[in-house]
């Protein structure tokens, strides 16, 4: 009865955590629930383990139909169109209808952990070992602590396999306990899904007949299979929720909080000659029609002769906010950058930059002004400097300078003088940035240092002769690139080759983002009280994950952090220093890069002290 009718005796803490436990899983009455909003989520975890069971249930349908199927030797591509006697089609619903039961290709497909064959030996998923660590072959920390996504994903599977394993524990008169995971082994095949080999140390408890208790052991192979994919519309630019007071804007026209004019408001003058028959023959009305509605759709579902319009790339501006101390040849490197993507071209592009005096180069204080004037006359473009002069710098407070120049609802992008961009990069910052609803964090491409890329001591043994110039994978001109666009050909001048020999993603960098400034005033901003290198945007990007905003981040080769040798001010505080050498040690060359260097330079690895005795 303490089972079923389980007591939490946490009082208004009660069932308030963790709800993925075996108590709460065996219950059937659960004591106490003081709040009516954990009552709520209580409910919905439960619907959702309803959900899931319901989808396992009807994954194991689709498995038993695609092996009756291969019994009676149906082809698997023709199992969707397969007719059962009668005239009676086995999926009566096709793709897009509604009652679609999904692919058996994929929901069909046979548990096995060797689906995926590898053609050569680079193409094989290594298993991760899993004791009190995890140790992998592929991770650039061999030996770390497990971490909390894993460890979460193998509390869900052990529990998983024990509730199946006691599933007829009442027919048999027993009970198995799970005690904990000896070792194991872990992989994620990325077309496939997750294989998992677990030796679990049990618990084994018989109450009927003769009472025993005993400890066992057992091998687990475990596979998760990827089902198909789901597809989700997000929201674009929807208003802000209306019992969120803080974000409540004052109505300053029917249109407010919207990127496009909801079609059901259109004009009355719109709505009388929508379908106005009386006036138009049938064609003409139609046509009228057809055309007021194209004019009413947002921009990202609105045709041309070419089929379907990319989301508008011209029509929404991007606000750059630039902080700048010193480096004046680098952001001369930025600014002509800047010119080949955003200048030369009508893209919807504003540069601000925020100008602080460098006590160490003090003329680029006034050459970068004069550089950014240069540009405005030139091409009569929105560019603005805003001149802090020998205020300390501080990236915060330069970006939060910048916001001063925007509209509430425009969009910014913070970008660092170190950063190259092209085309691809303002379409995914448009697309990717939601007004109200999301925020996007690119997770940029940054190179190493060149001379450690370049290197003989860094790529090869001493004695060996093959060239390892790589010229950092830039682009370099072909005569098939005569056919291509001004466009793809400025693409191509402001891309690098992604390599692991040439950089790396750098994941933990948040500096980077692109926002609307009404959603980051609704998040309080930056923190003004942190003083030189970095911290405000790991702040920034905490604060972010714990609104109601999602943060979007992915990969994007299309930004590329130019390498730059990194100066670590030991005034700095702790954690600010930390991270800043951490950045520069990371930035300096990869694994392959210092192994190389470590073997040509064995008195590095033995010091002279203890040459004499050898390697230990």
């Amino acid at each position: 009865m303490q089972t079923i009718l389980h007591h939490n005796s946490s009082g208004a803490a009660a069932y308030t955590g963790q709800l993925k436990k075996r108590e709460v899983h065996r219950a059937i009455t659960l004591h106490p629930v003081k709040d009516p909003k954990q009552l709520y989520r209580l409910h919905a975890y439960f619907k959702n383990l309803q959900v899931q069971e319901t989808r396992e249930t009807s994954i194991e349908l689709h498995q038993d139909i695609a092996e009756a199927m291969h019994e009676l030797q149906v082809p698997p591509e023709q199992v969707m169109d397969y007719t059962l006697p009668g005239d009676v089609p086995l999926f009566p619903a096709k793709l897009g209808d509604l009652g679609y039961l999904g692919d058996n290709n994929i929901l069909g497909a046979p548990i096995d952990m060797n689906q995926y064959k590898p053609k050569d030996v680079q193409d094989i998923v290594p298993f991760d070992f899993i004791s009190k660590s995890i140790y992998s072959a592929s991770h650039s920390n061999p030996k770390r602590r497990i971490e909390d996504p894993l460890k979460e994903a193998l509390d869900d599977v052990i529990r998983e396999v024990m509730e199946i394993i006691n599933a007829p524990s009442r027919q048999r008169g027993r009970v198995i306990d799970f005690t904990e995971v000896l070792y194991g082994y872990t992989r994620l095949q990325p077309l496939h899904g997750a294989d998992h080999v677990l030796d679990l140390l049990l618990r084994y408890r018989r109450y009927r007949g003769k009472k025993l208790t005993a400890a066992v052991r057992r091998h687990a192979y475990l596979h998760q299979a990827f089902t198909g994919m789901e597809i989700r519309e997000l929201p674009f630019g929807e208003p802000p929720r209306t019992e969120d007071s803080e974000t409540q804007r004052k109505g300053n026209g029917k249109n407010d909080g919207n990127e496009y004019e909801d079609f059901d408001e259109s004009s009355h003058q719109q709505q009388n000659g929508f379908l106005d028959f009386g006036k138009l023959n049938v064609r003409e009305a139609l046509e009228n029609s057809l055309m007021k509605l194209h004019n009413n759709l947002p921009n990202v579902l609105k045709w041309n002769d070419a089929g379907y319009e990319e989301f508008a790339k011209h029509d929404k501006r991007v606000h750059f906010i630039l902080p700048l101390s010193g480096r004046q040849e680098i952001f001369g490197r930025f600014m002509k950058n800047y010119e080949d993507i955003v200048l030369k071209t009508d893209e919807a592009v504003t540069l601000i930059v925020v100008i602080y005096l460098d006590n160490k180069n003090p003329s680029d204080y006034k050459s970068a002004e004069n550089l950014i004037n240069y540009y405005k006359d030139m091409y009569e473009k929105d560019l603005r400097a805003i001149l802090m002069g020998s205020t300390t710098f501080s990236r915060g407070a330069a970006l939060t300078e910048g916001l001063k120049q925007v509209a509430d609802d425009d969009l910014v992008f913070f970008i660092d003088v170190d950063m190259m961009f092209n085309f691809d990069s303002l379409r995914k910052i448009r697309m990717n940035t939601i007004k109200y609803n999301q925020v996007y964090f690119p997770i940029v491409f940054s190179e190493y240092n060149p001379e450690v890329v370049d290197g003989d001591d860094f790529n090869k043994f001493k004695g060996e002769t093959h060239d390892v110039k790589t010229n950092l994978g830039r682009y370099v001109p072909t005569p098939e690139d005569a056919t291509k666009s001004e466009q793809e050909l400025a693409n191509l001048k402001y891309s690098k080759e992604i390599s692991d020999d040439y950089g790396y993603f750098r994941q933990y960098g948040f500096g980077i983002l692109s926002i609307y400034k009404c959603d980051l005033l609704r998040v309080g901003g930056f923190d003004l009280s942190i003083k030189g290198w970095g911290l405000e945007d790991v702040q920034l990007f905490e604060t972010l994950i714990k609104s109601n905003l999602t943060v979007f981040r992915v990969a994007d080769d299309s930004l590329v952090h130019i390498f730059h040798t990194v100066d670590c001010d030991k005034n700095l505080e702790k954690s600010q220093f930390s991270m800043c050498i951490g950045t520069k040690a990371s930035t300096f060359g990869s694994e392959k890069h210092m192994a190389y260097y470590m073997l040509n330079h064995p008195d590095l690895l033995w010091p002279s002290e203890e040459r004499e005795k050898g390697p230990s």
